[in-house]
């Protein structure tokens, strides 16, 4: 790919570089190039060093995540548990195919019906949680790939990719030089790059784009650990000092605790998270300032800012990389051919991007704000609010647009963080309830079977690095 007046400039050196750089390779028009500058790799704690990835994601599909897999550089996840969280109890937070209703009824509504009929008043959660096959697959361990009949309780499983971001890094690096992107500085007397995009993580995100107050946190803590035996999935603890999270990885994994600076100290934070963590053997440790928060215009004119530049979380439970994943992704959708194009590629991009961070933020937010220290949070925004309040009226989910997230995984997340609806939808009084729980029994039975017949997510692996 020759220098051309069409240049893309990108500027950083970490995954979302790379990724950028491999993906513009890959899919600009003819006569454009693409040349990286400032390549210097962030150093630990500036970026996420664990990449969570859909299997037929833009980061898979430019770097072969498979192959990162067989080589031991990742493995399957299925989901997040957050410990301790609602009256002391574990909640698995899990996406899976939407469950089909009985008779045009949603599951949950059924659930609430015989809820409200108990004599006892069963715990609404309790009652959902047989039916929560993902989540149950993933606290037991094991896995299984998602099978194509729809009558399989395996076909509700969404897995998804937890890979070692150093390691993609330099596999997206060298995919991105082999298609012709160039490296380092370029001549002061070539013309202005056609595109520049920042992947710099900046300091801090002005107006109401600044969620230092609405997250909790303004430093993080982050360490890389060998050893241990963590289960496949992401950790998320609330910890007096602050948010950990766990992020585990053949050999070790990466773990980082989010906390604000006025409640606790760097010493105290470090204490917290090596006590947590457990037996490991701490490799490298870092310490930052961090400012959660979202670049509500990332693409203005020429220059595009993109992965940590235009947004951070902090990588709490990898909504980082998935943040990332879609401004990969949304960016094929709007490359522009020639400068006229630019305002309406960048509105475009703008909207389907910011519209996706915000939900995922409200995710995170919802979650803090029902957590054990959930006084710690800012109050709902006007989105969550409306969420909160369709859930808790009529167990009913707001469809907003870009939303990554279901209704029914709105529901369900909710339902365990202990909110409860005060009625169901009509819709479900015209069922037999003695029917309709027997329907709810019999599925419950069929997943209790398959998660029996499924083999251990260890067993999978060892199975895929052997070439089975």
């Amino acid at each position: 790919m020759s220098e051309t007046a069409n240049a893309w400039i990108i500027r950083g050196g970490g995954l979302a570089a790379w990724a950028a750089a491999a993906l513009l390779a890959r899919n600009l028009p003819s006569g454009h190039s693409v040349r990286v500058e400032d390549a210097t790799p962030p150093a630990l704690g500036e970026e996420p060093e664990v990449a969570i990835a859909d299997p037929d994601g833009v980061l898979v599909q430019l770097s072969d995540g498979a192959d990162l897999l067989a080589q031991g550089h990742g493995g399957f996840f299925l989901g997040s548990l957050l410990r301790n969280w609602r009256a002391g109890q574990d909640i698995a937070v899990v996406e899976q195919e939407p469950l089909p209703g009985i008779d045009g009824v949603a599951l949950a509504d059924v659930v609430l019906r015989a809820a409200r009929q108990s004599p006892v008043a069963p715990d609404y959660a309790a009652l959902l949680a047989p039916l929560q096959f993902q989540a149950r697959v993933m606290a037991a361990g094991r896995y299984a790939h998602p099978s194509p009949d729809r009558q399989s309780p395996r076909s509700l499983l969404r897995p998804r990719l937890m890979l070692d971001a150093r390691v993609l890094t330099t596999r997206l690096r060298e995919i991105a030089l082999r298609a012709g992107v160039r490296e380092g500085s370029g001549d002061a007397r070539e013309a202005e790059p056609f595109m520049t995009v920042d992947t710099r993580a900046t300091g801090v995100f002005s107006g109401d784009g600044d969620w230092t107050a609405r997250l909790g946190y303004d430093r993080c803590l982050s360490v890389r650990y060998a050893g241990g035996d963590h289960a496949p999935r992401l950790d998320m603890t609330e910890l007096k000092e602050g948010l950990a999270t766990r992020s585990p990885l053949p050999g070790g994994g990466f773990a980082s605790l989010a906390y604000a600076a006025d409640r606790t100290t760097a010493e105290k934070a470090k204490e917290a998270l090596t006590v947590w963590l457990g037996d490991v053997d701490i490799v490298a440790v870092s310490d930052i300032a961090l400012a959660p928060g979202l670049d509500t215009h990332p693409w203005i004119g020429r220059r595009l800012a993109f992965g940590p530049a235009a947004v951070r979380f902090g990588d709490a439970l990898g909504l980082d990389s998935d943040a990332l994943e879609r401004q990969l992704t949304q960016l094929i959708a709007s490359l522009p051919d020639s400068p006229e194009q630019i305002p309406a590629c960048a509105e475009t991009y703008n909207q389907a991007v910011v519209r996706d961070v915000t939900h995922r933020a409200d995710r995170l937010h919802l979650t803090l704000l029902y957590g054990p220290q959930g006084q710690r949070s800012a109050p709902a925004g006007e989105n969550l609010a409306r969420r909160i309040a369709q859930f808790t009226s009529r167990n009913g989910g707001v469809a907003l647009d870009g939303d990554p997230y279901d209704a029914q995984h709105w529901t369900l997340l909710m339902a365990g963080l202990g909110l409860t609806p005060r009625r169901h939808d009509i819709q479900a009084d015209r069922l037999d309830i003695k029917s309709a729980t027997a329907s709810l029994g019999r599925m419950v039975m069929a997943f209790d079977q398959t998660l029996a017949a499924l083999p251990l997510h260890s067993q999978v692996v060892e199975r895929l690095r052997a070439g089975g």
